[in-house]
């Protein structure tokens, strides 16, 4: 295949323009002129196998078996920009920075403009609205006031105790029915003297309710009962059960108005473990019953020869007597029940020998 050569041209060139390999010392090329002969072959140049267009005024050619591509040609096709700088005898090449149409910034303006306004109008509501519910919480809090000296006046023109206690009902069940999850049920009974609690709820929520919590429930509840005017000065007793009225605690509140909390106490157990503890008392043989039949007190009922209780000391006696109503008392948690004990003839169980109190 024969090439179709152009003329080979004798030119002098600068050695900036062509490979360093002509020249083996840098210094000698950066300041001499040579005179070389360049071939010109049609040599065509291709990027991702298009063809790129050649000014003829700058078309590639070879020297001495190298082929020399105008760089700024290749800048265009590979979308650099290529700059010369004479004083310093510098070739640059870099990357163009693509204009950004002034259609793109003018609809970004409108966008940034148009959310502007948004967030204007959103802002005005939020205003707005904040105004609103503050004028509803004032309004919320006049009507209460209102309530409560409503309430004040009723109770001073000598308002029954029963309208009274279902009043203070409602609010408890209304402050406490929903706390910790526990769905309590409030009920109140009993008079202005004495005031009995019943609060039914969930058992598993309130197996999972801490003691810290439950007391500070217990206590919100006896302190709003006490707050009220009707009962300021009333004895507060109640229990804890679950939906089958399964006793969880018992608790009341003392002289200071303070809540202790009581166990939930199996009389057959309890029972039985003062037997175990006492039915062998000093030599004697003898046997204890036990009756909680309120949430204020527990009886103990001892039975034993009277020959044989007669033999014993009144120390040994008040000793364990003493010893017996200990053992109760722990047992429903150191609520301060009343205690009450009787001693009987066991062969006549009605006779009474001793009483303890």
């Amino acid at each position: 295949m024969k090439l179709n050569k152009k003329p080979v041209i004798i030119a002098t060139v600068s050695a900036l323009a062509i490979s360093g390999s002509i020249f083996a010392n840098s210094t000698y090329a950066s300041q001499a002129t040579q005179q070389l002969k360049a071939a010109y072959n049609n040599i065509k140049v291709m990027y991702n196998s298009k063809e790129v267009a050649i000014d003829p005024a700058y078309e590639p050619f070879m020297v001495n078996g190298t082929t020399y591509i105008p760089l700024r040609m290749m800048g265009d096709a590979f979308d650099k920009k290529v700059t010369w700088d004479n004083t310093n005898k510098i070739v640059g090449v870099t990357d163009n920075t693509p204009a950004i149409p002034q259609t793109t910034v003018d609809a970004l303006n409108t966008q940034i403009q148009s959310l502007q306004t948004q967030l204007t109008t959103a802002n005005s509501q939020i205003t707005a609205k904040d105004a609103s519910i503050t004028d509803l919480n004032n309004q919320i809090a006049t009507l209460k006031k209102e309530n409560e000296k409503l309430n004040d006046e009723i109770d001073d023109k000598g308002g029954s105790s029963s309208t009274t206690m279902t009043r203070l009902e409602k609010d408890l069940n209304s402050e406490y029915g929903d706390y910790k999850g526990t769905g309590a049920d409030i009920d109140l009974s009993g008079s202005s003297s004495k005031v009995k609690v019943t609060i039914t709820v969930n058992e598993n929520s309130w197996n999972d309710t801490s003691t810290s919590n439950r007391n500070k429930l217990l206590q919100g509840i006896a302190d709003d009962i006490r707050d009220n005017r009707s009962y300021d000065r009333a004895d507060i007793t109640g229990s804890v059960i679950n939906k089958n009225s399964k006793t969880l605690i018992t608790f009341k509140t003392n002289s200071s108005g303070t809540v202790v909390l009581g166990s939930t106490v199996n009389i057959t157990d309890l029972q039985k473990q003062l037997n175990d503890n006492f039915g062998t008392y000093q030599g004697i043989k003898l046997s204890i019953e036990i009756s909680n039949d309120d949430d204020e007190s527990v009886v103990f009922r001892v039975y034993v020869n009277k020959s044989d209780w007669n033999s014993l000391s009144s120390y040994q006696t008040r000793n364990l007597l003493n010893s017996i109503a200990s053992d109760i008392d722990k047992a429903y948690g150191n609520l301060g029940f009343d205690i009450y004990g009787f001693v009987y003839d066991s062969s006549n169980r009605s006779s009474v020998i001793q009483r303890y109190e």
